[in-house]
């Protein structure tokens, strides 16, 4: 077996171009399935962190139905009771209470339709990124004091209504009676997060000041937690839900709240898979046609070979193994390269902005940081043997099957 294995490698490098081609192409088709995995996962990665990071939390506590229609009566009274049961887990790292309404803000220029939310500056911190997003250029700065008449705006939506730090604007919204209330508030400070969306339509005020506006008292809209892993939500969801025992509440993980975010994951990872299919279909015709030359300009070595006694089972095996020696080495030139690639990219991250005008409609940014698990690499090194050994198998029977007589005759 050791000779058959010895001889396998050197074969491969008795046409040291066609074999340096076939591993050229091997290791090229790996380094982009390893850096095009590399890419989807810290796409996917941002989205899901700056979507958590900026609104969701990873778990919300709502009043039934508010999530689906977020309507001022659907808010709840924070007991002691609800509160214990969110700390009382080994996965719980902090939490804010939020004030959520459909509103307009107007300003000289323009009005725009907004969703106001009304947050306690200090426990905000914990949970978003909103003090992080925000600017400290121009004199601002983040919202201090839940009851003052300040309000905190995107750099987009500001732009939008020709509003300065500084500045007054009107809100107007429906309080909890039916009845339009308007108030006048200053802008405290603007806000650039990494989605779009969000940046168009999402304002922040104090908590206080915007349940005196709206009538609400102590009562909120939602609690917002962070949890230690945002990949074990479903444990902490459950244990919360066994503790409050509050059918008039209702607990959502980040993945109840955006099911059109982990379906467009689910889209890109089936996109992936196709590639991968495609890919390696290449790698099995690349290896299959060069084995098969190969026999073709060895089909007399061969004959002599077996009859001087050669097993049909080891000319298999000889054939088997010069495949696998092009799909190793392919490989390992290959996951180096896509490794090394995401080593440096995870770091320094790939600016997108240069060649479109930005990702933030798909909540990405418009920077990405690719990420690679160690799964993605097994599972690469798992498929290029595979493919290999399925490349292998024809050209390695139809190698076993030469009649000595023929090959001994073969011109």
């Amino acid at each position: 077996m050791k000779t058959i294995m010895l001889l396998g490698w050197r074969n491969i490098w008795r046409h040291k171009r066609r074999s340096l081609v076939v591993i050229s192409s091997i290791a090229i088709g790996i380094f982009a399935i390893v850096a095009s995995k590399g890419f989807m996962n810290g796409m996917n990665e941002q989205m899901v962190d700056n979507t958590i990071n900026s609104s969701l939390g990873h778990i919300a506590i709502h009043a039934k139905g508010f999530q689906n229609n977020m309507k001022l009566e659907l808010n709840f009274t924070p007991v002691d009771r609800i509160e214990a049961a969110v700390r009382d887990s080994k996965n719980f790292i902090s939490m804010t209470r939020r004030v959520k309404i459909q509103g307009m803000v107007r300003s000289s220029e323009s009005s725009q339709g907004v969703l106001v939310v009304g947050i306690d500056p200090v426990t905000e911190k914990k949970v978003s990124r909103i003090y992080e997003y925000t600017s400290k250029e121009g004199g601002g700065s983040f919202l201090e004091d839940p009851a003052d008449d300040s309000i905190l705006l995107s750099r987009l939506l500001a732009k939008k209504l020709d509003l300065q730090i500084g500045d007054k604007m009107v809100l107007m919204i429906q309080d909890k009676n039916n009845e339009i209330v308007g108030v006048g508030l200053k802008v405290r400070g603007f806000f650039s997060s990494p989605i779009d969306s969000f940046d168009k339509f999402v304002v922040f005020m104090g908590i206080k000041r915007l349940q005196e506006i709206t009538g609400l008292g102590g009562n909120i809209s939602e609690i917002n937690i962070i949890t230690s892993n945002k990949d074990t939500v479903y444990s902490y969801k459950k244990h919360l839900a066994e503790k409050i025992n509050d059918p008039n509440l209702e607990i959502l993980t980040w993945m109840d709240m955006v099911p059109n975010l982990v379906s467009a994951i689910k889209l890109y990872d089936s996109m992936m898979l196709i590639f991968f299919m495609i890919t390696f279909i290449v790698v099995i015709f690349s290896i299959a046609n060069t084995m098969i030359m190969a026999i073709m300009e060895r089909f007399h070595e061969i004959g002599v070979m077996k009859s001087i006694g050669t097993k049909p089972s080891m000319v298999f095996l000889m054939i088997v193994f010069e495949a696998l020696n092009l799909g190793i080495v392919g490989l390992g030139a290959g996951v180096l390269l896509g490794i090394l690639f995401i080593a440096i990219t995870s770091f320094t991250g790939i600016d997108f902005s240069i060649y479109m005008e930005s990702l933030k409609t798909w909540g990405t940014g418009s920077i990405i940081y690719p990420r690679l698990a160690f799964i993605d690499i097994a599972a690469s090194i798992f498929i290029v043997f595979l493919t290999t050994v399925i490349a292998a198998i024809y050209p390695a029977v139809k190698a076993a099957r030469i009649k000595p007589l023929e090959a001994l005759n073969f011109i």
